[in-house]
């Protein structure tokens, strides 16, 4: 008898677990958010005879509001793999982000009761579920992610029949230097050395998503051999990052204002990764400065 198919969907509160979980459910998975540790094995046990069924699959919610659910975790996952297909995935994003959406849905944080502010929170939650974020088998970075983004990488990540492989999470974001400051990113490049088409009338008001945008920007004769060095480079780089272990990797190429030839080159080398894809790297888009 194949062994059920399951996720353990965990991560920093805020990050957007309920909206992963979601996606299971909207997807045919038997989904239980907040399930408490102390449940865990009669629900496997209950799957297992055949009480609860479900052919996609089965999701458990499961964060610190669990007592000793961090520290216990690695041997949790070590006893899950020999009764199941186990995937783990662990939700996180940048404290500013996780500061401002506790702010604006004017939300406690879990750790509330400890008495420190919302930033002293955030960082204990992330100390606490380091030894979930080590053991996760695919980390998503939700902090530019709008909801229904979030949700196409979860359906991504599950996509695939049986278990998923270890994916990588590659963001490209376009930004304008004068926008300070810089975004945290593993790899930046500059694409300021191009000809600027805020200069030109009839593309001033326009972007990098318009196509006589792009055509000026690659019409200057370093545009394209520096595209094709970016793609090669990456092509090289992102595999290998994968195979060390490496769960997100942002890559953000900038310009002056963040309008035209930084989204011009983000576009087109997310473009041509998706259009050839590399196994276990999952490609997103973020243009942080065109509405400025």
């Amino acid at each position: 008898m194949a062994k059920p198919r399951v996720a353990i969907v965990t991560g920093l509160s805020g990050a957007g677990l309920s909206t992963a979980i979601h996606a299971l459910q909207d997807n045919g998975f038997y989904c239980i958010d907040n399930l408490p540790i102390e449940l865990l094995w009669q629900t496997l046990a209950l799957i297992e005879s055949g009480e609860i069924t479900a052919k996609a699959g089965y999701a458990f919610g499961m964060d610190i509001r669990n007592d000793h659910f961090a520290a216990r975790f690695p041997a949790i996952k070590r006893d899950l793999e020999q009764k199941c297909e186990l995937t783990v995935l662990y939700i996180r994003a940048e404290e500013s982000a996780l500061e401002a959406r506790f702010s604006t849905a004017r939300r406690r944080h879990p750790l509330s009761g400890q008495g420190t502010d919302i930033k002293m929170q955030i960082k204990k939650e992330m100390e606490l579920l380091t030894p979930v974020a080590t053991a996760a088998d695919v980390v998503i970075d939700s902090t530019h992610l709008k909801p229904k983004d979030l949700k196409d990488h979860v359906e991504a990540v599950f996509s695939a029949e049986g278990r998923p492989l270890r994916k990588l999470q590659l963001q490209v974001m376009s930004f304008g230097f004068k926008h300070a400051p810089l975004p945290a990113a593993e790899s930046v490049h500059d694409v300021r050395f191009l000809k600027n088409p805020y200069f030109e009338p009839t593309l001033k008001e326009k972007t990098g998503l318009d196509s006589d945008v792009r055509k000026y920007v690659m019409a200057d004769p370093s545009a394209e051999e520096f595209l094709t060095q970016l793609k090669r480079m990456y092509r090289f780089l992102l595999p290998n990052y994968l195979a060390e272990g490496r769960h997100f990797f942002r890559l953000a190429i900038g310009c002056t204002g963040g309008h035209h030839r930084s989204v011009t080159f983000a576009e087109m080398l997310a473009r041509d990764l998706r259009d050839n894809p590399i196994p276990g790297i999952i490609v997103s888009v973020i243009h942080r400065d065109i509405e400025h």
